[in-house]
Parts: structure tokens; sequence; C-alpha cells
């Protein structure tokens, strides 16, 4: 062989071995920048219903003063969460198989801790009225009540129905339905609202107040516990409407709100409910 001829081979030999690695490094570098990423590496996104089991609890919020639904036993701050939701929550987890956290929150904080996923729904005699539909999503009723009206046993005989309390102060929680249903129907009144329903029974025993306005299982609860007091049930054609309580969940999650109406229909199916209403009115009464 010439010299000549070897140093041309020699020279197409280097230019294919440089072609060949140059297309080596562009397709591992094309990889790792993520233009050809491996399938295998893609974590799949996980449902909300997913996420719970994943994580191995549910967390829900509620307001644990309203009495059946939640309310401390004992009538003590820092004893066991009870009540008509609590045991739907429990109920709820179990169907998932996860352990259930109950996180106690300030009513008119709830819906903020669901969207920002501090609790995954929101158990707390509810009614998903059309303002608050415009910020979560609600389920099927569990429960139906009607409306009462707390009042001083002294004053029986001058407040009997909603128009009576013209010209009078009416409390009701912060955030709840009650203020709003209310100001619509009774003209004259100074209403009042209040974080709390214990801050509310405070005032009205006080003579600050001289009505509260209170779901009927919610007002029973606290005239057992009152004896100064008395409820009235809401006979006016536009006040006493049977409002349902439905679980809270942030828009979005549609697997979870399946779910959680399928639970809830077997456990009315199975009278549960009224089960869970029932236990929670003894505990009550302790």
């Amino acid at each position: 062989m010439t010299q000549r001829n070897y140093i041309i081979k020699k020279f197409i030999f280097s230019v294919v071995l440089a072609i060949f690695f140059t297309a080596l490094i562009s397709f591992w570098g094309c990889g790792k920048s993520g233009q050809a990423p491996d399938k295998k590496t893609q974590q799949p996104t996980l449902s909300k219903v997913g996420k719970i089991k994943a994580a191995g609890k549910l967390v829900v919020g509620t307001s644990a003063e309203y009495p059946p639904y939640e309310f401390h036993l004992l009538q003590d701050k820092e004893g066991d969460l009870v009540g008509l939701d609590i045991d739907i929550a429990i109920a709820i987890a179990n169907e998932f198989g996860v352990a259930l956290e109950v996180k106690d929150i300030v009513f008119h904080r709830l819906f903020h801790a669901l969207n920002s996923d501090e609790v995954d729904l929101v158990i707390a005699g509810l009614v998903p009225s059309e303002n608050r539909k415009k910020i979560v999503d609600f389920s099927n009723f569990y429960y139906h009540a009607i409306q009462n009206m707390v009042i001083r046993a002294e004053d029986r005989g001058n407040i009997q129905c909603i128009n009576d309390l013209r010209g009078k102060k009416i409390g009701t929680q912060q955030g709840s339905i009650q203020g709003d249903m209310v100001q619509k129907v009774l003209l004259g009144g100074d209403f009042f609202e209040m974080e709390t329903i214990d801050e509310l029974i405070a005032d009205l025993k006080s003579g600050t107040i001289d009505a509260v306005l209170l779901e009927k299982p919610v007002a029973e609860s606290y005239v057992f516990r009152n004896k100064d007091l008395i409820n009235i049930e809401c006979t006016e054609s536009n006040f006493d409407i049977q409002l349902g309580s439905a679980i809270a969940i942030k828009k979005g999650n549609d697997d979870l709100l399946g779910m959680v109406n399928v639970i809830l229909e077997k456990l009315k199916e199975n009278n549960q409910i009224t089960e869970f209403l029932e236990n929670a009115k003894v505990l009550m009464r302790k």
C-alpha cells in the first residue's frame, strides 16, 4: 500500500468515527434533555381517591360545636369528637381502608381549609346554598332539618314566630345559612353574627340578644343543656323549609365526589344515618 493510499484510508476512518460518536452523543443528550424521555420514568398522576389511599388517611374538616352533628364528648374541648358527621366520616374512611384524621376548624374557615388542601372533605352539617356551590362541590343530601328559634324561657309569651323578632336582636353563627335566610324574611330586626354558637348562647342568656336561629336538632341540644332556654319551631311558610345537609368537596375532585355519594347511599339504605343520629343524641345528653 502506498503512503498516499494509507493516508486517505486513515482520513476516511477518522471521519466515520467522528460522525459515529457525534450521533451517539446527540442521541444520549436528547434523552437527557427531555426531548425524548424514557416512558418508564414518567409517573402517573394519582386521582384524589388515589392520593388519600396513598397517604393512608382521610383528613376531614369540621366545626365541633354543632350537636348532634359534631361536638366534644362531655362538653370538654379536650374530649373526643363525636356526632352524626363524625360517624359518617368514620364510615367513609373505613370504606377507603384508611385512617381518619378530624380537624376542628372555626366554621367560617372551613371552605378555605378545603380549597387549600388542608382537608380532603368538610362534614359540618352544611347546607349547599347557591353561593356555596360557587366555591365548592357538594355530595347528595344525607339529612334534612327544619329551623328553630332559641329564646329565653321568660320571653315565651312575647316571641312565638319569626315576625315577633321585629325590632329585636337576632343572633346567627358567622357564615351560617340561617343568617342569610332570616335577613331575607324579616325586616326591621338587628342582626348579630358570632364566630361560635357558644358565644351566641351566652349572649342570649345574658340578654345581649333576644333569639338565636339554629337547625332544630342543634337547638334541641342547647336547650337540653340550658334549662332557662326554650326552642320554638319556625312555621313561617318562607322559613320552615327543610334544609338538607351535604358533604363539601373541592371542585375538580370528581372521583372523590362519586365515591362519597356511593357510600352515603349505602349508609341511607342500611338506615345507618338514623342510627348515627340517635347515638349522637344519647351522647349529647351525657
